[in-house]
């Protein structure tokens, strides 16, 4: 174990400076050298997610869950204090991504778009703060900090500039901030040792939509929550690696830019269409990324009950809005809508979630 850690000390400066798209790696392999109880949880997480796979063959039945979300803005310039609307824009965008409901999947190569999936995973901004008082889900703290290092997660603590995670067993932290060193963010991957400092972060300019182009619509958000639920990125962060999904082929590396379908490579097993370059978990530009797998939706799936099970029955409710009857002995309590805001209207060009008295949830889409 000794001769590991000093293995990935020496490489994580390496690898900080050679990913400026995304620091996950960089900060797990960080996390494994300065926490001996991390790191043994960690080794045994993709075990541990075959098996619940393996145990679980009903796991795709559709039932949502629901993740509330808690923004923590950073802020020393104007310009760091993002607006209620562009947060609001990220939730959008979080929802469309995983629900497969975003304008471009149409852009999905069709040797792929029966694999697309829909996840059958929510964000809402959290309505209820830990201590039981109403909220918007957003927190802004101004702070004297001109940028923040990946290095000891200074944005997640108050007595470094930053501010501290909201329980992290109930609320999905995303930190937005200054990021230093050309970085757009970075996650916490799940295990059975999970810290305080557990969310996302993500750099100001690529929250939401924006107009810091090629990452301003949001999938950066999109690429370090899919890690934050145990995803690895599409090549696996090896030449021609394993990212632990079956459905997507092997990457040479990571792709950046936007590129031709089909894209070759020389990996066994990448198949004949090539690498799947539009995967929310590469580095191309965010008006190429499209779609997550069934594979991955259903690591992501395995993550939440192993690691994350309190999302299972969170949620952001309102109160109970209404009370139709339904003819297989169920009450419908109420209709809600992507951010789990209350609606009546039943005809929307998003998916709405018909949640019934015994508990559970049905998914419906219509079309105005």
């Amino acid at each position: 174990m000794k001769r590991i850690f000093i293995l990935l000390i020496a490489t994580l400066s390496l690898i900080a400076t050679a990913q400026e798209r995304c620091g996950t790696e960089a900060h797990t392999l960080s996390m494994i050298a300065n926490n001996p109880e991390y790191a043994i949880a960690k080794e045994k997480v993709n075990t541990q997610t075959k098996k619940w796979i393996e145990n679980h063959p009903n796991h795709s039945e559709k039932t949502i869950i629901t993740i509330p979300v808690v923004v923590h803005v950073v802020w020393n310039t104007n310009a760091e204090n993002i607006s209620d609307a562009q947060i609001e824009s990220q939730i959008d965008i979080l929802n469309a991504d995983f629900s497969r409901t975003n304008i471009d999947k149409i852009n999905t190569p069709s040797v792929w778009q029966s694999i697309a999936a829909d996840c059958d995973i929510q964000f809402c901004l959290a309505q209820t703060s830990p201590n039981g008082n109403t909220t918007n889900g957003i927190t802004r703290t101004q702070t004297n900090e001109t940028s923040f290092s990946i290095n000891g997660n200074p944005v997640k603590e108050t007595s470094s500039g930053g501010i501290d995670a909201w329980p992290n067993d109930d609320y999905l932290n995303i930190w937005v901030c200054d990021l230093g060193g050309g970085l757009l963010g970075y996650a916490t991957p799940p295990s059975n040792w999970i810290g305080s400092n557990d969310g996302v972060v993500v750099g100001y300019k690529y929250f939401g939509n924006s107009n810091h182009t090629p990452y301003h619509k949001g999938r950066t958000a999109t690429h370090e929550v899919g890690h934050w639920l145990n995803l690895e990125h599409i090549w696996g962060d090896n030449y021609c690696g394993n990212d632990q999904v079956s459905d997507t082929p092997k990457h040479e590396q990571d792709n950046y830019g936007c590129t031709s379908f089909p894209k070759s490579s020389s990996c066994t097993g990448t198949g004949n269409n090539g690498e799947m370059f539009m995967n929310y978990m590469d580095y191309t530009n965010d008006a190429c990324m499209n779609l997550f797998t069934n594979g991955q939706k259903t690591r992501m799936l395995a993550a939440i009950n192993l690691y994350r099970s309190n999302m299972l029955t969170n949620n952001c409710e309102g109160s109970v809005g209404l009370n139709e009857n339904t003819n297989n002995n169920k009450t419908l309590v109420k209709i809600v809508d992507v951010l789990g805001r209350i609606t009546s209207d039943k005809q929307t060009n998003t998916p709405l979630f018909y949640i019934y008295d015994d508990g559970s949830v049905e998914k419906k889409m219509t079309v105005k």
